[in-house]
């Protein structure tokens, strides 16, 4: 019993963390469009543009601790609202854009108009992907997995 308890732990864990690996991605690879729309690209490199600023992107997300503290809610929230989660995110977004801007110096990372456009575009991509994978991650489990893996994560809270 106890075996079967850890397996539907591990497997609700690492479905989370799968889900928050495409969010992640999705999120880098959206928000590299818009600053590809704000400050422009080689015609003749879209590709090796749009890659270098997804690459820069997932750096700042490491930097600021973003992919740290999501993978952490993202891995261990329990919430019962679909929106939930992407609210926090959201949040948790605007706190490490923050961190890079005040970061990186006198003026910022992005002058002020530039980064009221990127937090608005940001607020929007985060709560959007975050909204489909909470929508997935409960559409993915019957309600016996998820009546299984909420009493397995409770009973091991205890």
């Amino acid at each position: 019993m106890r075996r079967n308890q850890q397996k539907a732990i591990g497997m609700l864990i690492l479905k989370r963390l799968s889900v928050w690996a495409l969010e992640t991605a999705l999120q880098a690879l959206l928000l590299s469009l818009v600053l590809i729309g704000l400050f422009g690209y080689d015609s003749h490199e879209f590709g090796k543009t749009l890659l270098i600023c997804t690459t820069w992107i997932v750096i700042m997300f490491f930097s600021t601790g973003y992919l740290f503290s999501t993978v952490l809610f993202r891995a261990f929230w329990r919430g019962r609202g679909l929106w939930l989660y992407s609210a926090i995110a959201t949040l948790l977004f605007l706190i490490h854009f923050e961190i890079l801007n005040v970061g990186v110096g006198v003026g910022g990372a992005f002058n002020p108009p530039e980064r009221l456009r990127i937090r608005a575009a940001g607020v929007c991509i985060v709560f959007a992907c975050t909204f489909v994978g909470s929508y997935f991650l409960r559409k993915g489990s019957s309600p016996q997995q998820a009546n299984g893996a909420k009493a397995a994560l409770n009973t091991a809270a205890y």
